[in-house]
This record gives C-alpha cells, sequence and structure tokens, in this order.
C-alpha cells in the first residue's frame, strides 16, 4: 500500500472532531514539535506502527492500538523509517457533557486523575475485547454525513466510548494500559522542570541540581521525549500562558507569570511554535466564547 499522507477532517461542533489519515508517512526525528492539544485526545491506528514520548515514557504503538491523551500531556510523535499508515483521531471537549446537565466528573476525571505519561495506551487485544474499535469506527461513519441524525448518533457513540475508557483505565490492568518504557532519572528531570518551569534553569543548572553532565543530561533526555530540555521548558511555559490568557490575563502578565522576562523573545518563540501571534490567539478565544 502506498499513496501521499492526508488527512480528513471532519468538525462536527466545538465539541466533537474527527479527524482520519491515511497514506505513507515519511521517516522523521519528530513528526511535529512536542506539544500538547486543548481537547481530549483518542488516537485509533488502524493501520502502521510509531513511538510516541508522552511526559517522558515511550509508547511504542502497534496497528490496533488505542491512545489516549489529556489536554495537559505534552507528547512528540517519533518515525524512524517510512510506514503506511491509517489513523482515526477524536477530539474531544469537556464541554460535550454540559449539555446534558453532566459534569465532566462522570467521565473525564477518571481519565484526567491518572498520572502524566502513564496509562496512555489500550492495547490491540483490549480494543478488541471492549469493542472500542467498532465504536471509533463508526464515530467516523456518522460523521462523515454531517446530517442532524448523525450529529445526534455521533455525540451518543462518544460518549459510549468515554464510558468503555473509563472503566478500562480503573481497572488499571498492568496489561492492558501500562506498557511503556520509561528512565527514572528522565521522569524526575521532567518532574523538576514542570514544578520550577517559571524559574530560571538551563543545562548548567540541571547538571548541578542532578550531579551528570550536561552532556548526559541532553542526550537522555532527547532519547526519552524527543527534545531537549530547553525546548521542553519553552514548550511548558507557552502552554501555560495560552491557559494564563484563557483565564482572562494580558499577554505580557502572561508571559511574565511563566518566565518570560524578554517580551520580544516571548513573542518570537510563540510565533515560531504556535505559527500564529499571541494577539491572534487571544482573538480566537473571543470569537470561540
Amino acid at each position: 500500500m502506498s499513496g501521499e499522507y492526508k488527512k480528513e477532517c471532519y468538525d462536527i461542533d466545538k465539541n466533537i472532531k474527527i479527524h482520519y489519515s491515511h497514506g505513507v508517512r515519511e521517516a522523521s526525528s519528530t513528526l511535529g514539535f512536542l506539544h500538547y492539544d486543548e481537547d481530549l485526545i483518542i488516537e485509533f491506528y488502524r493501520k502502521g506502527y510509531s513511538s510516541v514520548h508522552i511526559e517522558g515514557n515511550i509508547y511504542n504503538i502497534s496497528e490496533g492500538d488505542v491512545l489516549i491523551l489529556n489536554p495537559d500531556e505534552l507528547h512528540v510523535t517519533i518515525r524512524s523509517d517510512d510506514c503506511y499508515m491509517e489513523k482515526i483521531v477524536l477530539h474531544v471537549n469537556e464541554g460535550l457533557l454540559s449539555q446534558f446537565g453532566v459534569e465532566r466528573l462522570v467521565f473525564f476525571e477518571k481519565i484526567s486523575k491518572k498520572e502524566k505519561g502513564k496509562g496512555n495506551l489500550i492495547t490491540s487485544s483490549a480494543v478488541s475485547d471492549f469493542s472500542i474499535d467498532e465504536n471509533i469506527e463508526n464515530c467516523l461513519y456518522l460523521a462523515k454525513e454531517n446530517s442532524l441524525e448523525n450529529r445526534v448518533l455521533l455525540t451518543c457513540k462518544t460518549i459510549e466510548l468515554l464510558s468503555k475508557l473509563s472503566k478500562l483505565i480503573e481497572k488499571d490492568e498492568e496489561e492492558v494500559i501500562n506498557t511503556y518504557t520509561s528512565n527514572d532519572r528522565v521522569n524526575k528531570i521532567i518532574d523538576y522542570i514542570n514544578r520550577h518551569h517559571t524559574e530560571e534553569i538551563t543545562l548548567d543548572s540541571l547538571s548541578k541540581h542532578f550531579h551528570f553532565s550536561k552532556y548526559y543530561i541532553s542526550h537522555l533526555f532527547k532519547d526519552y521525549v524527543g527534545i531537549s530540555p530547553y525546548d521542553y521548558l519553552i514548550a511548558r511555559r507557552l502552554y501555560c500562558c495560552n491557559n494564563l490568557i484563557r483565564s482572562n490575563h494580558t499577554i505580557k502578565e502572561a508571559s511574565l507569570m511563566v518566565g518570560f522576562n524578554n517580551y520580544s523573545n516571548f513573542y518570537r518563540l510563540y510565533k515560531k511554535y504556535f505559527k500564529i501571534t499571541p494577539q491572534q490567539f487571544k482573538e480566537q478565544i473571543k470569537i470561540e466564547q
């Protein structure tokens, strides 16, 4: 099987979006920069394989697996060679349940309470046993024909899917969801950066704090996270900054609160990372509201 890698997007409403990707994915050290999404992400791998680095843990994804990503989990996908892939991705906003007068605690809390970077993978055997693959396939089918009836059915199918995933995660069966490779030293460095991201952090300061050489930290971090400690720090700051902007802080206030002491440098990094300016992001929020 071959062909150009394509993505079909079905943005049903602000609460449910479904993307179907298929074709040959070229080899790349990273498929996109480390990031996280605003919504809960559910990825079903129909065909192909890849490695996904999530908060310092490495998941090797195979055909039939499902990956769950919370909005606050920084991740990046790694491909070492060309591969034909088919992937169905659901973007689910927690506002999905509010239309029924139901709080996010019903489903989203069980999924989001898990530790960052852990419990992200549902193996193909569990996916099949719980008919999660059929559920996701039904969601894609319904999304392709955007009728009122299908939108209602899609909402029901998505809530059913969330229920299944919540029950699986709650069971916390190691053979089902905890198949990842990790490194304790990397996890400690990530935890340190997450707790101190508003402060001045450099390779020198990390080396001094953890008593490892800068060279060792840099290469170990790149192996398990996919990027350098500096890039991870910048990504964490920028996303925290966006959360503050959503909370009605001014752009300058938000940039200072997350550790950017130089506004020009912050502006340059923001535009490079998100491909839009901070002001454009703020305008997008107003439109969504």
